[in-house]
């Protein structure tokens, strides 16, 4: 009977044993899926970086043809800057992205665009492969990983116009930017003081669109002396010898986010709203990295007043998915990782392209 007994007895877990190791494994998981995050942004976070310093190469190898960076081939406000009765196009609104292309290993696509046309057919609704418009085409370059549109077409607000977008754009600088939505943007970065922002409304640090010269209103004018920034947003772009404050000090791109934008990410194909098209192209360091205007977003309220699409003075500022900052691209081709946090003044400081004054560590 003992040896029967014996038999009887196989090894094995107990309800309550098993149910323990569960717990142990879920709670491995729930410690570990957050390292597999981290792990996965700090891959993207590399890729958005180094899709940064191959535009570097791309804007220094265009300087080295064109003598100048890339351009957007715009429009030029012709009388008040809120006339658009008086804004005759030139050229045929490309961005300085299209001209970018063959810098960036994409010239048979570029060479598919023709640039002869009427001006009423904007590059970006031009069909380059079978139907598909160019605005619809893809750049993986041109997107960080880390935006959740990476990788697939954006359709924006209605009517759904489903168009490619960019995560990088060129700086206009510290500019003047208006907003619509009436935000006061003195209300979030206060004022220069007696030094700087000669009108007191926290726009336009260094004063390039300041009476006589308001039709500079978010870089709308070809003049390059009425532009803050490296990239105008109406054909205009620096040449290295214009950025007199030193290229290593100058902000030449950085990283935005369409959703957060109605110029880039919601106006109708025609107006804006792609990769493609210049007229979205006026982003500037005017506001505080990462200011909230996405929609759905913590801290965008009701999408009202200065957390509007169209409050022009935050929503068109450098913005990124990733914690803390930005990625921003500087003249001579490096990358650098800006806090949100970092100083207002010596953020415009580094948009500004000839302010003559010392950054200091940032």
């Amino acid at each position: 009977m003992r040896r029967s007994s014996a038999r009887a007895r196989v090894p094995g877990f107990t309800l309550i044993e098993l149910l323990v190791v569960i717990a142990i494994i879920a709670v491995l998981i729930a410690l570990l899926l957050p390292a597999v995050q981290q792990a996965r942004e700090a891959a993207r976070r590399t890729q958005c970086k180094n899709n940064l310093k191959q535009l570097g190469l791309a804007l220094h190898n265009y300087h080295d043809v064109f003598n100048r960076f890339a351009i957007n081939t715009n429009v030029i406000w012709s009388g008040s800057p809120l006339s658009t009765a008086q804004r005759p196009f030139y050229g045929n609104q490309a961005s300085h992205l299209v001209l970018l292309l063959p810098f960036i290993e994409q010239n048979p696509l570029f060479q598919r665009i023709n640039f002869a046309i009427a001006a009423t057919t904007k590059p970006g609704q031009q069909a380059v492969d079978g139907t598909k418009l160019l605005d619809e085409i893809i750049i993986p370059m041109y997107q960080c990983p880390s935006d959740p549109q990476s990788g697939s077409l954006y359709t924006g607000t209605a009517p759904a116009q489903p168009r490619a977008m960019s995560n990088y754009a060129g700086s206009t600088g510290s500019t003047h930017q208006e907003s619509p939505a009436g935000c006061n943007l003195a209300t979030i970065v206060g004022t220069g003081g007696t030094q700087f922002d000669a009108d007191d409304d926290g726009e336009d640090w260094f004063d390039r669109s300041a009476p006589p010269n308001q039709s500079a209103v978010r870089t709308d004018r070809s003049e390059g002396n009425l532009v803050s920034g490296v990239i105008g947003r109406t054909s205009w772009s620096a040449r290295i010898g214009d950025i007199t404050d030193g290229t290593s000090n100058v902000i030449a791109m950085g990283e935005v986010r369409p959703h957060c934008s109605d110029a880039l990410g919601h106006w109708p194909r025609g107006t804006g709203g792609s990769w493609a098209n210049g007229e979205s192209f006026w982003f500037s360091t005017t506001a505080p990295i990462n200011f909230p205007t996405c929609p759905g977003e913590a801290g965008t309220g009701a999408g009202t007043g200065c957390n509007a699409l169209n409050s022009w003075n935050t929503s068109m500022g450098f913005k990124s998915k990733h914690t803390g900052g930005a990625h921003f691209l500087f003249s001579d081709g490096h990358v650098v990782f800006l806090s949100e946090n970092i100083n207002h003044t010596t953020y415009q400081m580094l948009g500004d392209r000839r302010d003559g004054n010392v950054t200091g560590e940032f």
